[in-house]
């Protein structure tokens, strides 16, 4: 900049200054400008700036802030839960969530393209990528689901009822009753309790109450959508669910289109995905106050019991609900970001996601519970008998209290749409961010491989589409994204803040953002990221992970235990994306000294090349310096 100056002062001089420029400058800085916009466009960004916090919004907002969140908040001390999962927010969420949108807009790249920041350990961009796919994978089977039941509704609008209401159906059993006496949440949660740590959170089987008796929701849910009773076991899957398997396609088709023009088709739909939940959840809010019972189901939800605070598990529930409600470590985040002005204040918008995000976990609290407690009144049974998480919540209990309701498939329509967009919402973050680290790594154009990757989830979805689907799905929940984010997002905040330093990274983002270092609050705002980012973040973070593995269970589903194998092949899923890490790290080490021994004893100077920062790091920042140069130049002219 200091040498732009002492040019122009030559140039006002010279007596060249601001009168005229020259039809040839004139038109070079104008072919100039043509082709950073052409370079920006040719990778995409957000329209505004609402697009970029609706999509973290619909990211970050999605099925277990409605499923898990308000059973934990109940399980674990009510209003008192508030405190843990705070406090885990203020160390944990935020610091992380800061972090990676931070570590995206820098860098202008997706997970594997920024590592040029510290290329020994690019391979963390590549386990983000097999983890992003995994849960991509099975979380549209999900979708398909969701799928199905809002076309049974539609289907059965003419009845006035909903098809799980009664029992005398097909595919129901001796064992089935409306008579509502016999419900425990007992059977419900044996066979779709929460697993810990999963995105998913929750199993299922077909179960029985300790009567001998199953609800009609129940029934409908494992004998009808998913038909799990003809499958004995995860080696013996049989026939597939031809209905859910055209679900299934519908659910890849809409991804397909809406993410076919990339961020430009993302940023419109994010406005629906990110919007349409609220509007729903208000309105089944403002009908469960209504309801009879409500108050006492939304007093139960939030009543505080200081005591479980004492208990380490209320502290490990909140800790890992923070770190799998908020989506670090899978690359959305990165991705998302990646897509903003250079000089975007990511710190106000982590802020302001990160917060929504809890909020919004505890305002589905309130409409969950109101109508458990309307249940529970209309059942003669206590609220803890109708009190599930995970899909035993939003596909047996939910429908349950539904189909109590009069005009009960416009309920049941307004529920399974409000899951309907929270789930596309999360899918459509994961699908872009799989698109464009393939586009960014291998130079492929977006349209081919977003119809390479959409078709061949969906061939690969098509196993969990199957009689004994729910046995893969179970296996891909409990070990894609649980300890391979924990491994990764450690690995990634410790090769930032101490091989690249945090120090650095918080420089680039003052200049990034337009801070200046004078400024009486920068150095302790500097001082408090750079003990988050160093020390504080990663010891949470091994925490958590350790507290997993501790409270880790071999695979089950119900009654049924995976044999040996199944949970062979579920570790070697998680193994496979932490794996990318060492691995790389030995290509790296064996390409740059030809022999792996002797780069093992190579002098101080090679290893600092090996970690150093490649001369693409900071090229973001670099194009933005340049452009602010031209159009201050402009403006002198």
């Amino acid at each position: 900049m200091g040498a732009m100056v002492k040019q122009e002062d030559v140039i006002d001089e010279a007596g060249e200054n601001t009168t005229f420029l020259t039809d040839d400058l004139d038109r070079s800085i104008r072919i100039s400008r043509i082709n950073d916009e052409t370079q920006t466009n040719k990778r995409g960004s957000w329209d505004n700036k609402i697009e970029f916090l609706f999509s973290c919004l619909s990211f970050a907002v999605g099925l277990g802030n409605v499923w898990r969140f308000p059973y934990l908040c109940y399980r674990n001390g009510g209003g008192a839960f508030l405190i843990p999962y705070t406090l885990n927010l203020i160390f944990t969420g935020l610091p992380l969530f800061y972090f990676e949108l931070s570590l995206g807009q820098y860098a202008k790249s997706s997970p594997i393209a920024l590592w040029s920041i510290c290329p020994l350990f690019k391979g963390v961009g590549y386990s983000m990528l097999l983890i992003v796919t995994g849960i991509g994978l099975y979380y549209n089977v999900i979708v398909s689901w969701i799928l199905y039941y809002l076309g049974a509704t539609i289907y059965s609008i003419g009845t006035g009822t909903v098809p799980w209401g009664s029992c005398g159906n097909s595919w129901n059993t001796e064992n089935c009753s409306q008579s509502l006496e016999h419900f425990s949440a007992e059977n419900v949660t044996s066979s779709l309790e929460a697993g810990e740590g999963s995105l998913f959170g929750g199993q299922s089987s077909n179960a029985t109450s300790q009567a001998g008796r199953t609800s009609p929701p129940e029934e409908y849910f494992e004998r009808q959508v998913l038909q799990l009773h003809l499958s004995p076991g995860i080696d013996q899957l049989y026939g597939m669910r031809w209905e859910l398997c055209g679900c299934l396609l519908a659910a890849w088709l809409i991804v397909y289109c809406t993410l076919l023009k990339g961020v430009k088709s993302l940023g419109k739909a994010v406005y629906f995905t990110a919007l349409f939940p609220y509007f729903i959840l208000l309105l089944l809010l403002v009908k469960g106050l209504t309801l009879p019972g409500a108050m006492d189901g939304i007093y139960f939800y939030i009543r505080p019991d200081f005591d479980k605070l004492w208990e380490i598990q209320v502290w490990a529930d909140a800790a890992m609900q923070i770190f799998f409600s908020l989506g670090p470590c899978w690359g959305s985040l990165i991705t998302l970001s990646s897509y903003n002005k250079f000089n975007n204040n990511t710190f106000r918008d982590a802020v302001f996601v990160a917060t929504a995000n809890c909020l919004t976990s505890f305002f589905a609290g309130f409409v969950v519970f109101s109508f458990l407690g309307f249940m529970s009144q209309s059942l003669k049974t206590d609220i803890q008998s109708v009190t599930v998480s995970g899909p035993g919540l939003a596909f047996v209990v939910y429908p349950e209290a539904i189909s109590l309701l009069p005009i009960s498939p416009l309920w049941s329509m307004l529920f399974f749409l409000m899951l309907l967009t929270l789930g596309l919402g999360t899918q459509f973050s994961i699908m872009e961010t799989i698109t464009r680290t393939v586009c960014d790594t291998w130079d492929v154009k977006h349209r081919t491989v977003l119809s390479a990757s959409c078709l061949l989830m969906f061939l690969g979805g098509l196993v969990m589409t199957t009689n004994g689907g729910m046995y893969i799905l179970t296996m891909l929940d409990n070990h894609t994204g649980t300890f391979p984010a924990l491994v990764t997002g450690m690995v990634e905040v410790l090769v930032v803040s101490w091989i690249y330093t945090s120090q650095r990274f918080i420089e680039d983002i003052r200049r990034m953002v337009g801070w200046s270092k004078d400024s009486w609050w920068y150095k302790p705002f500097s001082l408090y990221w750079n003990g988050m980012w160093r020390i504080v973040t990663p010891s949470l973070l091994a925490i958590i992970l350790v507290a997993s593995a501790i409270g880790y269970k071999p695979l089950k589903l119900g009654d049924y235990e995976y044999p040996m194998w199944a949970n062979c092949v579920a570790w070697a899923i998680s193994g496979l994306s932490m794996a990318c890490i060492p691995l790389l790290v030995i290509i790296s080490l064996w390409s740059e000294g030809g022999n792996l021994v002797p780069r093992m004893s190579v002098v101080v100077s090679d290893w600092r090349k090996l970690i150093a920062p490649l001369p693409s790091w900071g090229k973001a920042e670099r194009e933005f310096v340049q452009q602010r140069q031209t159009e201050m130049e402009l403006l002198r002219v």
